[in-house]
């Protein structure tokens, strides 16, 4: 069984493969704004929507990974989106997704969930 960091990198690069295949282009992993203690797991692009991705995998499948993606874990991943914006020279949409890996590496399941939340009122 994998450890849970290396599960947790090698979930990442799964979802990054899934979007690809889905036709999204890949413009950040592991994307940190230089303050605070988020990063953005995957930040990709389809049209003119930039996607900001959350990865949760989890060994147990009679756990839901997009449960650990809480009030305080949104409220770093808009901050974290809202400098990524800011530095960006053109005026995208934008979404928050989340993707799901139960399982193993050998055998997952991958669940993409397209508009997961939307940024809190501030």
């Amino acid at each position: 069984m994998a450890k849970h960091n290396e599960w947790g990198n090698i979930a990442e690069t799964i979802a990054a493969e899934h979007l690809i295949r889905q036709g999204y282009v890949i413009r950040e992993r592991n994307w940190n704004p230089m303050h605070g203690h988020v990063e953005i797991d995957i930040i990709t692009q389809r049209d003119n929507t930039l996607i900001f991705v959350e990865v949760k995998a989890r060994q147990d499948s009679d756990e839901d990974p997009a449960e650990a993606v809480d009030e305080k874990k949104i409220r770093r991943l808009v901050r974290a989106a809202e400098s990524y914006l800011r530095a960006q020279e053109y005026d995208f949409e934008y979404r928050f997704d989340i993707i799901t890996i139960s399982g193993n590496p050998d055998s997952y399941t991958l669940d993409h969930i397209e508009d997961a939340f939307l940024p809190p009122l501030s």
